[in-house]
């Protein structure tokens, strides 16, 4: 399962913004422990007043706990959208959905029953037969999970990358898919599957995967 975690914040600039020109989100989030995750949001891009454009970078500090009927061995944590909108001359209001997947349930642990249970000489012989037949099966399922892995293992594509890192871009104007693909040196197949890159344009949001180094 997942669960959507959402986060709005103003960031206050120390001057008056004028226009983004360019605006993209990383983020440094990693699980601390099995229950808490802990890292930076990090809004970063350009904004252009008057002929001056500026870059810019503010950091997010983000705590999250999460509940301990969860199991978190397998749990990733990454963005899912972001939005932003200028709410006044040195102001900007983000809105920024994070995912946690991979989430399971812990499973109840039941604690053990001692229990003597006697059975007469014809119990046991259909408990033995029973036996026999469960064996028969298990061993056809065996045989057919081989099989089917087999196959699958043929008709599988190449590996992809590890990606412990994700970031959102909101595409600007002058932006092309190879200057893209050159700015966070990806390729366009690595891309694709994250986006539909045939529809790119001005204010696009696109999901980049990269390696944690």
């Amino acid at each position: 399962m997942n669960k959507i975690i959402p986060f709005n914040r103003e960031i206050k600039f120390n001057e008056s913004i004028g226009e983004i020109t360019s605006i993209a989100l990383d983020d440094t989030l990693k699980f601390k422990d099995s229950y808490t995750i802990t890292g930076d949001l990090i809004v970063r891009g350009c904004h252009k007043l008057g002929d001056i454009e500026e870059d810019f970078s503010y950091p997010i500090p983000t705590s999250i706990a999460v509940d301990d009927k969860y199991d978190t061995s397998k749990a990733k944590i990454m963005v899912d959208d972001f939005y932003y909108e200028i709410v006044n001359d040195d102001t900007l209001k983000v809105k920024i959905d994070l995912i946690l997947d991979d989430l399971f349930f812990k499973e109840e642990e039941i604690d053990p029953v001692d229990e003597v249970i006697k059975l007469d000489e014809r119990d046991v012989l259909e408990d033995e037969k029973e036996e026999v037949k469960e064996e028969k099966a298990e061993k056809k399922e065996i045989e057919n999970n081989d099989y089917e892995n087999i196959t699958n293992l043929f008709q599988a594509g190449p590996l992809e990358k590890e990606y412990s890192v994700y970031r959102v871009y909101v595409v600007a104007n002058g932006d092309t898919l190879s200057k893209i693909l050159e700015k966070y040196n990806i390729t366009s197949e690595e891309l694709s599957h994250y986006n539909d890159i045939d529809n790119i344009k001005p204010g696009t949001k696109l999901i980049i995967p990269s390696v944690d180094d």
